[in-house]
């Protein structure tokens, strides 16, 4: 201490530039540390996955990620639950820094609505066909006898009969009530397997044919998950020498695993 004391008394200049050094070298590690702190410089974080999550859920997930939701668009798809989040950007797995806001594209609360047609007096094919077109299903195939085979004689919806230019939301399932003669002919099972369950349905009622049991394996897990399964089996299985009465059910097992497709 007593030379340190010394060298000062001896060179002042030189020990004052050597004090406004040390000083300077202070100041610069203490602001990069600050900045490194306030900054968290360096550390990034994975984005978390907000598709298939309602807004309450995204929200949970995004405070136990410290990120900031902003929902910027809706759209409005009847394949996806209401309410939910349909797009995210950045990307779920992306590399993000705490606080960084996340921009949602969330599926309408409220589902499209389309008018009912009046698909009455129409043979099922062309029933089939404007339904479609007015972005609705055949659902069930209820058939009755009548003079006319596969002749549309009632339309219903939720247990009812519909009324044409009643409002109903896109790709509702209508039950349509068919007409058999007493010398009708039956039908064949077409090969369901690796369609959708909705794609499995239209091919059936093209058939006059409606699906039964739905059988959905482990791993169908979700929502989107049954819409994106296949069918793997079926019941009956096609048969070419088998013939069934109109409105046969065929039972259906759906899977998203695609060795079980294969097999």
């Amino acid at each position: 201490m007593k030379r340190l004391k010394t060298f000062y008394n001896n060179r002042p200049f030189l020990s004052n530039l050597l004090l406004a050094a040390l000083s300077i070298v202070l100041l610069i590690v203490s602001i990069s540390y600050f900045l490194s702190a306030f900054t968290r410089h360096g550390q990034a974080y994975a984005v978390p996955d907000f598709i298939g999550l309602n807004i309450t859920e995204a929200q949970q997930l995004a405070a136990k990620h410290k990120v900031v939701l902003e929902v910027t668009d809706s759209v409005n798809i009847a394949t996806r639950p209401l309410g939910t989040v349909f797009r995210q950007i950045p990307p779920a797995n992306a590399k993000v820094k705490q606080g960084r806001r996340i921009l949602l594209v969330v599926n309408s609360t409220q589902p499209r609505m389309v008018e009912m047609p009046n698909v009455v007096g129409y043979s099922l094919r062309q029933a089939k066909t404007v339904l479609v077109a007015s972005g609705l299903h055949v659902g069930r195939l209820d058939y009755v006898d009548d003079m006319a085979t596969n002749n549309v004689l009632e339309q219903r919806h939720g247990g009812r009969t519909i009324v044409p230019g009643t409002t109903l939301p896109a790709h509702s399932q209508i039950v349509l009530v068919v007409g058999k003669s007493r010398n009708a002919e039956g039908t064949l099972v077409p090969l369901l397997i690796g369609y959708t369950e909705v794609e499995a349905k239209d091919r059936l009622a093209e058939s006059s044919l409606n699906a039964g049991n739905l059988r959905y394996d482990h791993t169908v897990k979700t929502y989107i998950d049954s819409l994106l399964a296949k069918v793997y089996r079926q019941s009956p299985d096609v048969a070419a020498s088998n013939v069934f009465p109109l409105g046969y059910r065929v039972d259906l097992w759906l899977t998203i695993d695609e060795s079980k497709l294969a097999q």
